[in-house]
């Protein structure tokens, strides 16, 4: 599971809206990011239609703070807001691991942001602007 968590935060942050990427899941890393994606849409009061038609330049504040759940529940944030970057580089899904580490590298300084929510968003947008073509929102 502990692996399953970080390859989750690969396929979210690095994989792209773009289908110029197909990476293919094990069905049990599958089965976990559908899980938490279903979990932070409820934890946020979101619909599947309000992730499928967001766009990372707006800054909406469920979005902010389902991308804050994502990153906290798949360990890639501490519950004090800090980004983990020694444990998304040791735990790297293996088909990406080049991809991600290459836009991680250029993420590593982020705006703090007013909250844990906006903080997330920051990382997560930093990591689209470092890779646009591969990023992609889980």
């Amino acid at each position: 599971m502990h692996c399953l968590r970080v390859c989750l935060i690969v396929f979210f942050s690095i994989c792209g809206f773009s289908s110029s990427l197909k990476i293919t899941l094990p069905p049990e890393l599958q089965e976990y990011v559908d899980d938490l994606h279903k979990l932070c849409l409820e934890k946020g009061g979101l619909t599947e239609n309000d992730h499928q038609t967001y766009n990372i330049n707006d800054k909406n504040e469920k979005m902010m703070c389902y991308m804050k759940c994502l990153m906290l529940e798949s360990k890639w944030m501490k519950s004090g807001g800090e980004i983990d970057y020694d444990f998304i580089e040791t735990q790297a899904y293996p088909e990406v691991r080049d991809l991600l580490l290459s836009a991680l590298n250029k993420c590593r300084t982020i705006e703090e942001g007013a909250d844990l929510c906006e903080k997330s968003y920051n990382f997560n947008k930093c990591m689209y602007e470092a890779d646009p073509v591969n990023w992609f929102f889980v």
